[in-house]
């Protein structure tokens, strides 16, 4: 087995039974090479005449190739090398997700002698490990459901050829097998996606409200809507726009604000949108005061004591994004403002 790596492709070239979700060439058949190529995040022409090109300028066999294609760049791939197993694997995450700059390309190459139903194991085992290395870095989509991949995200599974070994029925998570190839794809998932879109898990709290719609321009928006200067009181709006923009970042920045809005949205997806709250979360009930206790709880820790006032005046008349928020993250996003509000104007 040898593998070719360039800026654009990888071809790992060899001898081998292949199952996968390839476009070219997909499904079970023999091959001499797997090709991972990158494409401009734009392309729309015929993938197959694509192939077919790369095929005839490197002097391949198209019938022996694989491939697949993405518009994630070669030198943000992540390949490990573990026991019998090797991954490959290229990763990206557009906002908001595009069809080919979303794509999660994994190729196993194997050391074993598998069978058919083995190699399909194999498929679903690396499919929960990606899944589990979005969940890890808390990777979701506008509706607040978890991103797991997309429409073009392949997998390949390749196993020598020629194996003397007597033929392996299993390689679930339970096996030896799959047990290794789980925590090698898991952890490539997250490595590529780190190398491409700088996706770590402790990333600020701003971009993760980002990703689920909520932008620090339409925080500050809602926060002045409702500010009434003094009598007599000249105020520019631009530096006070400017000042409470560097407010809402600085205090974000702490940690206690940020684990607190980050309970905010752990409430809201897993236990409200999932319905494990019950009907009473359907509706955000009388009887749910945590998203209240949440929100008050940031205010008062950014502003003190005045900070409340301030609070329900905000979650009482829900301006700009305040109203098109769900049940937690209104009032953990009117704490923020009415907290920074408060400390910034005293």
């Amino acid at each position: 087995m040898k593998i070719e790596k360039t800026d654009e492709y990888i071809v790992v070239h060899g001898d081998f039974k292949v199952l996968s979700s390839a476009i070219y060439n997909g499904g079970y058949r023999l091959s001499k090479a797997i090709l991972n190529l990158t494409v401009a995040t734009d392309f729309n022409e015929d993938a197959f005449k694509r192939f077919d090109s790369f095929i005839a300028e490197h002097d391949l066999v198209g019938e022996e190739l694989v491939g697949m294609m993405t518009a994630v760049g070669m030198n943000d791939a992540s390949i490990i090398e573990r026991g019998d197993v090797t991954a490959i694997i290229t990763a990206g995450k557009s906002k908001p997700p595009s069809r080919l700059s979303s794509t999660i390309n994994i190729i196993l190459l194997l050391n074993k002698n598998l069978s058919q139903s083995a190699m399909a194991n194999v498929i679903i085992v690396a499919t929960e490990a990606k899944t589990a290395a979005c969940y890890d870095l808390d990777i979701h989509v506008g509706d607040g459901d978890l991103f797991t991949g997309d429409a073009t995200d392949s997998v390949v599974v390749a196993c020598p050829r020629t194996n003397d070994a007597a033929e392996e029925l299993f390689a679930g998570k339970a096996t030896a097998l799959g047990s290794t190839l789980y925590e090698v794809v898991r952890e490539g998932v997250r490595d590529a996606l780190v190398f491409h879109d700088a996706l770590t898990a402790d990333r600020h709290i701003l971009i993760r409200l980002e990703e689920r719609g909520i932008y620090l321009d339409d925080m500050v928006s809602a926060a002045l809507e409702l500010y009434v200067p003094a009598e007599g009181e000249e105020v520019d709006k631009a530096d006070l726009q400017r000042r409470l923009e560097e407010t809402i970042k600085k205090e974000s920045s702490d940690v206690n604000v940020a684990l607190l809005l980050a309970a905010a949205i752990h409430a809201e997806e897993i236990e409200i949108l999932k319905g494990r709250a019950g009907k009473a979360g359907e509706t955000d009930a009388a009887s749910i005061v945590a998203d209240e206790l949440i929100g008050i709880d940031i205010a008062e820790y950014i502003g003190g004591k005045k900070a409340l006032f301030n609070f329900i005046y905000y979650d009482t008349r829900k301006p700009g994004i305040l109203n098109q928020l769900g049940v937690f993250m209104d009032d953990a996003i009117g704490g923020l403002i009415a907290g920074c509000m408060t400390k910034m104007l005293g």
